[in-house]
């Protein structure tokens, strides 16, 4: 029951951006749009996706190599590959958790702490994406409310930042659960709740443990220049649509729509981001005067070519690895449904 109300929800928010995507539209214009692509750009555009996602291979090789020193960036670009797949098809951020599970079978590691150094992964995605943005709007679009909007998220990214780092440096997790047995060791069901707070203690630990890259000054920079790369090649994939559909735009534009899509993807919706994904690309390209008709006809060509190349790569990576989407489900649990 809970379920088909969460998947409910999901289709409400989702047909409400589609309803604000598609409203107004000219279809015929539209159409046009589509029409005057040059697909040749479409190999320029798969090696850039390859090259963002091998950035990523190395991020998170330098990010892992205190608990797996022996991972390969071969393998890991293709979990990479693999979990962005998941990300688009499934809700949850299922990738994420499919590369952190899978990397722990395949390496003898622990899986919750490798979940942590995903985590850590995406505090740097949001501190480079957040400093394109300043960029972007301090050097092309300076107005008072972008630029106060601009400061307000950077004290909540950094307090978020602080308050992980601070964590981690002075974990407390020991502390609390004991404070937590101790005055539960006799109420009823106390055996019941000393085993839930050991069980949470662990979990706890293992996920700080992910974050004791901290440590090691080379591998975080090597990983921070890795995922200025990641993001890079990210706003590389737009300005290829750019030229394949024949615009002439600064590349600033790519900031503002990797910046507008990362915060639409935090938004609940089905699979593939459909609505809130569009939504932000046209929201980017209204700053710069694109018509909604043009910027929808982007969105979906360079959404559908990342979803068909990434898949198709990790469809033989998990065909190669003799894995299923039965294993997937099983492995991560009920909670991508």
């Amino acid at each position: 029951m809970k379920k088909n109300i969460k998947k409910i929800i999901l289709l409400f928010i989702t047909f409400v951006f589609l309803y604000l995507v598609f409203v107004n539209i000219n279809v015929s214009e539209f159409i046009k749009v589509i029409k005057g692509f040059d697909f040749r750009y479409v190999f320029l555009l798969m090696i850039s996706i390859s090259l963002s996602l091998f950035c990523r291979g190395i991020c998170f090789s330098r990010l892992i190599s205190k608990t797996v020193p022996d991972a390969k960036i071969k393998d890991l670009t293709a979990l990479c590959f693999t979990g962005a797949s998941l990300n688009i098809v499934l809700p949850a951020r299922a990738g994420d958790l499919f590369r952190a599970y899978y990397t722990g079978y395949k390496y003898n590691a622990d899986k919750v702490k490798i979940f942590g150094t995903v985590m850590l992964e995406r505090i740097f995605d949001v501190l480079v994406i957040f400093s394109f943005l300043t960029i972007g709007v301090f050097v092309y679009h300076r107005n008072a409310l972008a630029v106060n909007l601009c400061l307000f998220a950077g004290i909540l990214i950094l307090s978020g930042v602080v308050f992980a780092v601070v964590t981690y440096k002075y974990n407390q997790t020991d502390r609390i659960c004991s404070y937590i047995k101790e005055k539960t060791e006799k109420i009823p069901f106390s055996e019941l709740i000393q085993k839930a707070t050991d069980f949470l203690n662990k979990t706890c630990n293992s996920f700080f443990e992910g974050f004791e890259v901290i440590d090691t000054p080379k591998n975080i920079l090597i990983a921070i220049i890795a995922a200025i790369g990641i993001w890079s090649f990210e706003c590389l994939n737009f300005l290829i649509v750019i030229y394949g559909f024949g615009c002439e735009l600064h590349w600033s534009v790519t900031i503002f729509i990797i910046s507008f899509i990362a915060m639409a993807c935090m938004i609940p919706s089905t699979s593939i981001f459909i609505g809130p994904y569009q939504l932000a690309v046209i929201s980017a390209f209204a700053i710069y005067d694109v018509s909604k008709e043009t910027a929808l006809a982007m969105s979906l060509l360079e959404q559908a070519v990342v979803t068909i190349f990434v898949s198709f790569v990790a469809a033989v990576y998990l065909i190669k690895n003799n894995i299923s989407y039965k294993d997937i489900k099983k492995d991560i649990g009920e909670s991508i449904d």
